[in-house]
């Protein structure tokens, strides 16, 4: 229980105790707990405006993504004629008033409930399941570009160090579920990002997925691998950080190209 609070502040001291033997069991039950229990309270928390705003934002993305597609393979008629047929049944609106008069008759107080009640144990599922598979690929990677002729480490213990290192996530959906509660945000990542305090970056997704938990982790990570394996820091800190601006740059980019459309 000391090294799951020591290894926040002091990774090297940790890793260093943890040369020969290193327990997964710990950090894996951390992990299980905290990320079932916080990411399921946080359904709960979501405001109504929130769920309706993601909807509405969701379907008209869908939409868009659409109607350019089929502009784009030259279906330019087709695009026309389905505005015509939304002008017609709204006297004179457009897809976005459609869209945003159908979510509101559907989202009634008592489906939003629903769905509050639903992502409880949902919710929990996805994350569990995108967070083991990132530890899982990021173990892999590390048994690959961590071992050295002078120290060679089993995947199992890797996949430990992993686990260890991985314990600001649950720090980080602690105060995402705090964020929540205060705000009735649903996605409050940007108060938990540094480069989305700067005035303008709020809803730049590059800005807003560069959180303080990844640069949290990738810190442990850099300073655990320099104890365990005796490399210079900075090459320590180039070989972690790899994997995870990967991460980064390809979910951000994602998002940016999806607003674009």
């Amino acid at each position: 229980m000391n090294n799951l609070l020591r290894v926040f502040i002091a990774p090297g001291e940790v890793f260093d105790s943890m040369k020969e033997v290193i327990e997964p069991v710990p950090p894996l039950l951390a992990l299980l707990l905290s990320i079932t229990v916080f990411i399921g309270a946080q359904s709960l928390f979501v405001s109504d405006e929130s769920y309706i705003q993601q909807t509405k934002e969701t379907a008209s993305g869908v939409v868009n993504f659409l109607e350019g597609f089929v502009e784009r393979t030259g279906g330019e008629e087709v695009v026309e004629e389905l505005r015509e047929n939304v002008e017609e049944a709204t006297d004179g609106g457009t897809t976005d008033e459609l869209l945003s008069d159908f979510v509101s008759v559907t989202l009634t107080p008592e489906q939003l409930q629903t769905t509050r009640i639903v992502g409880a144990f949902t919710n929990p599922i996805g994350a569990l399941i995108w967070v083991g598979l990132g530890i899982i690929i990021l173990a892999t990677y590390f048994s690959i570009v961590g071992n050295s002729r002078e120290t060679r480490r089993a995947w199992s213990q890797w996949f430990a160090f992993t686990l260890w290192s991985m314990m600001p996530v649950a720090l980080y959906y602690l105060l995402f579920l705090a964020v929540t509660v205060f705000t009735g945000e649903l996605a409050p990542r940007n108060y938990l990002a540094p480069l989305a305090w700067i005035p303008g970056a709020e809803e730049n997704a590059f800005a807003v997925y560069l959180t303080f938990g990844m640069i949290w982790v990738i810190w442990i990570q850099s300073v655990g691998m320099h104890r365990w394996v005796d490399r210079p820091l900075p090459l320590c800190v180039i070989l972690v950080s790899i994997p995870w601006f990967l991460q980064w740059f390809i979910a951000s980019g994602t998002v940016e190209a999806f607003k674009s459309v």
